[in-house]
């Protein structure tokens, strides 16, 4: 069952000692979401933190307004744990046992596969909503909350990323209709936001990118590309992992692929990002992995090394561009 946004927010409405659980390797929406709906939560009068295992990527920090935390103990009544731009287990490694101190567990997301191994007592996924800060957006509303700047500034920045500046089809124009109300705020400037987001790139991490980038590899007629980022090529650049976002929307902008993807290789495994231009479903590539998405913009995570991932991946890449 899908729960109605005034649902939810009756039920928030009603508790206090909330923690927001992005998924691992915070994007965009994930942090943003949970920033915008944690300031709501506490403008309120409500305790409420972001719980992460992870460092808050460079390009967003800005969103860490004070909320973020890797204390599972920072509340002594945990009254509800949610979910945010997730829906599994899988996607809050090291937080598990933050996760079950929630007396009631809720999800929110826009992503259409939902986890099994969680038994939610509320959820709204809206797989047609382009971002989840879009559902967060009018949850925010529906709380009663003021849109502050701060907020204001984490929904745009969810939005923004989704949408890839809403270049990408999943922009509807709700997306729009959401952001344009955001003007309204005031001192908010989008382009500041942007600016924040897309233009801090360091000369390490366009170093990292410009090897990626050329050292594609091509199949298909040059319909996919594939990319890596590898521990060694991080360390001669000097680069985190966080910097090497943004490069798998590079490989997209390439004349004549249809679908891209990109390996992160980290200690523990092989993330793999992947994108498709128009047709290619690189979600259904994704689900055979245990993986999810969107029908454009998926990814899935490999514990083999990155070469032998690649062989695997790839004979479904090929299968999805030749699906026109």
């Amino acid at each position: 069952m899908n729960d109605t946004i005034r649902s939810i927010a009756t039920i928030m409405s009603d508790l206090d000692g909330i923690l927001l659980f992005p998924h691992i390797n915070m994007d965009g929406d994930a942090l943003g979401s949970a920033t915008a709906l944690c300031l709501a939560l506490r403008s309120l009068g409500k305790k409420a933190y972001i719980m992460i295992s992870e460092p808050v990527p460079k390009n967003l920090d800005f969103l860490e307004c004070g909320c973020t935390t890797d204390d599972d103990t920072v509340l002594e009544d945990v009254q509800l744990s949610l979910m945010l731009d997730c829906s599994g287990y899988n996607r809050i490694p090291g937080r598990e046992q933050a996760w079950e101190r929630g007396r009631i567990k809720g999800c929110i997301d826009h992503h259409a596969t939902k986890s099994k191994d969680i038994r939610f007592d509320f959820s709204r996924i809206e797989p047609k909503s382009a971002a989840t800060a879009e559902i967060v957006y009018r949850l925010i509303k529906d709380l009663g909350a003021e849109i502050s700047l701060d907020i204001a500034n984490a929904i745009f920045a969810a939005i923004t990323t989704d949408t890839g500046n809403f270049q990408h089809t999943n922009t509807t124009s709700r997306s729009h209709e959401i952001v344009g109300h955001l003007y309204k705020v005031e001192g908010f400037n989008s382009k500041a936001i942007s600016s924040l987001i897309y233009d801090r790139k360091s000369k390490e991490a366009m170093q990292l990118e410009s090897h990626v980038l050329s050292n594609l590899s091509f199949y298909a007629d040059g319909r996919v590309a594939v990319g890596k980022v590898t521990q060694k090529l991080l360390a001669d650049c000097g680069c985190t992992m966080d910097e090497a976002d943004g490069i798998v929307q590079r490989i997209m902008s390439i004349e004549g692929v249809e679908a891209g993807c990109l390996f992160k290789e980290t200690k523990d495994n092989v993330r793999t990002s992947l994108r498709g231009r128009t047709y290619a479903n690189v979600e259904g590539v994704a689900k055979e992995f245990g993986g999810g998405g969107h029908m454009l913009a998926s990814g899935c995570t490999f514990d083999v090394p990155v070469d032998e991932a690649e062989q695997m991946i790839l004979p479904l890449l090929v299968r999805a561009v030749e699906r026109s």
